[in-house]
């Protein structure tokens, strides 16, 4: 992928964008941690993802591994080129959500960040955390602040989250339009969503009407901070500086929150897409409701990331709404791997890629 190399995006403000100084050097280094001990997690983690995988869905699906690859085979090029035509409709897709969070992020570098996050985080279990640290040190590297970086991060993530709890109860609502039987899974799925989404949107109101909230855990920081003399201490006070931090999301939330929603629902809607094209492409007859059903649970599981991307447990939950909704075992599990395939093990390589191609612009070659 092409990036282009502007030294500051014209459109961002000068106390979002600085010229990298001696102390980003910690960004400029390629994203990472230990090398022994992020590879005994991978090992660690992969190999648990791998055997739920190769154990559990013969029997959660009810067919076995030579039913599910005979299913794969029959796909042909032309098929494959066009669910990755839908798949990167939807990386891109969600790239006005990215930028409207932090402005002067061009579309491009949003989707550099997008795809690079995805290959840290799909590597490790809980790799959330290891994706947003390669983000930030990518974002600093372009001259973004920490505070800004912070911003985007916080607001992006959160859209992320709520709709996630949505999704569930959207598709029951649609599987009782359609008259469809609801399975268990996909009500407890529903309930879950209702409950999560219900705590969300209560802690969001108490932190968005005011700074009373975040000033009260800026001063408790203070307080920790006081007493613990090795954790960094904020200039200005970790009350003053939560509340300053609020203001400035609400007015980025005020003034994109369109784009934001927008683009999350279309990046939703063309993965929701990707799943239902490939199980029809393998010759699966399966209502769109039911695909929703299956897709809302898998956006529910992924937050168990106790596996690189929750693998493993995502295939078994989709696979088992789908079979419970009648679709042929050998089919429903061919399709969820088809999809997996393509927002998850696809995006390792590419991101990798573009890792790569940002490490080598970073870095001038010796003389």
């Amino acid at each position: 992928m092409a990036l282009h190399t502007e030294p500051h995006p014209s459109t961002a403000t000068t106390a979002d964008l600085r010229r990298p100084t001696a102390r980003d050097r910690l960004a400029r280094r390629a994203p990472g941690g230990r090398g022994g001990g992020r590879a005994a997690k991978l090992l660690l983690s992969g190999g648990l993802a791998v055997g739920i995988l190769a154990i559990a869905l013969p029997k959660v699906a009810g067919a076995g591994w030579s039913q599910i690859a005979a299913v794969l085979g029959g796909l042909s090029l032309l098929q494959v080129a066009v669910l990755t035509a839908v798949w990167l409709a939807g990386l891109w897709a969600q790239t006005p959500a990215l930028t409207a969070a932090m402005p002067g992020l061009s579309h491009r570098r949003a989707l550099l960040l997008n795809l690079t996050g995805s290959f840290v985080s799909n590597l490790l279990p809980l790799g959330g955390a290891a994706g947003t640290v390669a983000n930030w040190r990518m974002a600093r590297s372009w001259g973004f602040t920490t505070a800004a970086f912070g911003r985007w991060a916080v607001i992006t993530n959160l859209v992320d989250t709520l709709l996630k709890f949505v999704l569930p109860g959207l598709a029951l609502v649609w599987l009782g339009v359609a008259r469809v039987e609801v399975s268990s899974s996909v009500s407890t799925a529903a309930y879950v969503g209702l409950g999560l989404l219900t705590a969300s949107v209560l802690a969001v109101w108490l932190v968005a009407r005011d700074d009373r909230a975040v000033r009260w855990l800026g001063r408790c920081a203070d307080r920790v901070v006081a007493r613990v003399r090795f954790l960094p201490r904020a200039e200005e006070g970790y009350a003053e500086r939560a509340a300053s931090f609020r203001r400035e999301s609400a007015g980025l939330v005020a003034a994109g929150w369109g784009r934001m929603v927008g683009a999350k629902l279309a990046y939703a809607a063309l993965q929701a897409l990707l799943l239902w094209a490939g199980l029809r492409m393998i010759g699966a007859d399966v209502h769109p409701a039911v695909v929703a059903a299956a897709f809302a649970v898998e956006r529910i599981l992924t937050m168990a990331a106790i596996t690189p991307g929750a693998s493993g447990i995502v295939e078994l939950g989709m696979v088992g709404v789908l079979v419970a909704f009648g679709v042929e075992p050998a089919l429903a599990a061919a399709g969820v791997l088809l999809y997996r395939g393509f927002i998850f093990g696809a995006e390792i390589p590419v991101g990798g890629l573009s890792m790569l191609a940002w490490s080598l612009r970073r870095r001038p070659l010796p003389a």
